[in-house]
């Protein structure tokens, strides 16, 4: 069986929220669907980092498949209850640098 560290969970704004749209561990990264398909397989694992905590396929109740994340015992964590792990909100900066040839196209746009 593979075995693989999750480093972080990356999350991207829709207009119905934030969705989980990366997982990236070191050397590698993979989307929500290519993920589920491994887990399906049986063949990988996914282990936070710090090892207490996995990422598993568990159907909802309309038979979804879905990440979840579950703890030693193979029992659902919610998310809130891992703070280092919360997803984060993705707020747009205020000041967006501009490329150079943005700057050489108009030195004075702001």
């Amino acid at each position: 069986m593979a075995r693989y560290v999750v480093s972080s969970l990356k999350s991207a704004i829709t207009p119905a929220g934030a969705v989980l749209d990366r997982i990236i561990g070191p050397g590698w990264t993979a989307t929500p669907s290519s993920l589920l398909d491994l887990l399906e397989g049986g063949s990988h694992e996914f282990v936070l980092e710090g090892g207490d905590h996995w990422l598993a396929a568990q159907p909802d109740a309309r038979g979804v498949l879905r990440i979840v994340v579950v703890d030693g015992a193979g029992n659902e964590v919610q998310a809130n209850l891992l703070p280092h792990w919360q997803i984060e909100d993705h707020r747009r900066r205020l000041d967006v640098r501009r490329n150079w040839w943005q700057r050489l196209l108009d030195p004075d746009a702001a």
